[in-house]
């Protein structure tokens, strides 16, 4: 049996779900994506958790997909896994902080822009450069479409390029830049004050937000649609 890509720790009402494979710097496998969408499934499903902090093992985020094992692996099953990680978090009823050390690519960054808080290191990076490579970036552009303007969006997806932390900020993609050595406590810490929050509050926040923003009718359909290439 495989060793856990995923592991999911403990702290009060705070959940830390970490991605595990340092030694690919936690590149996602078909495994990992499986593993990622039931860990948010259960993690957001206990009543018990209040906030998600989402960080890698290793001292680094996540830097893609990996195309290394691709051949044997992803190609096997290479949108729905992934696809569904996306429909988790966006119904995971309580929000989820990333911290980001060192880089967040690809499949790294659209788990960034799908988060509600980000803490990113002073010398960590977004990069979205899947348009070099000739390919779309579904799952980061779906998420850049639903909480960024067109401008971002096409800055971010066009230019392709590794995006410093500092820039990140000033375009509203992260929330807050700490020392490399303070990312992933200060993603906790910030976690462990919204779960200390009223239950009632981080609802009805999430409610409102949802109503001005608009509701996906189907996310399932709406993000499996974008991944194979279709508008719903």
């Amino acid at each position: 049996m495989s060793d856990p890509t995923i592991l999911i720790e403990r702290c009060g009402a705070r959940a830390d779900i970490v991605l595990h494979r340092p030694e690919r710097k936690n590149a996602v496998v078909q495994q990992m994506a499986v593993e990622l969408r039931d860990a948010i499934h259960s993690v957001g499903d206990d009543p018990s958790v209040a906030c998600i902090v989402l960080r890698g093992a290793g001292g680094s985020f996540c830097s893609g997909m990996d195309l290394k094992a691709a051949g044997a692996d992803l190609k096997a099953e290479p949108v729905s896994a992934w696809v569904e990680v996306h429909t988790a978090i966006y119904r995971c009823p309580v929000p989820i902080v990333v911290a980001l050390e060192r880089f967040a690519i690809n499949a790294g960054a659209a788990l960034v822009l799908a988060a509600n808080v980000v803490v990113a290191g002073e010398s960590s990076f977004l990069q979205v450069s899947e348009m070099a490579m000739g390919v779309p970036a579904p799952m980061c552009q779906a998420w850049l479409h639903l909480r960024h303007s067109p401008a971002v969006a096409d800055r971010v997806t066009l230019l392709a390029d590794r995006i410093p932390s500092t820039e990140a900020l000033r375009l509203g993609l992260i929330t807050e830049v700490v020392a490399d050595d303070q990312v992933a406590s200060r993603a906790q810490e910030l976690a462990d004050r919204i779960a200390g929050y009223p239950a009632s509050g981080r609802q009805g926040v999430r409610a409102v937000w949802r109503d001005l923003r608009g509701e996906l009718d189907d996310p399932d359909a709406w993000f499996t649609a974008l991944a194979a290439g279709h508008r719903p």
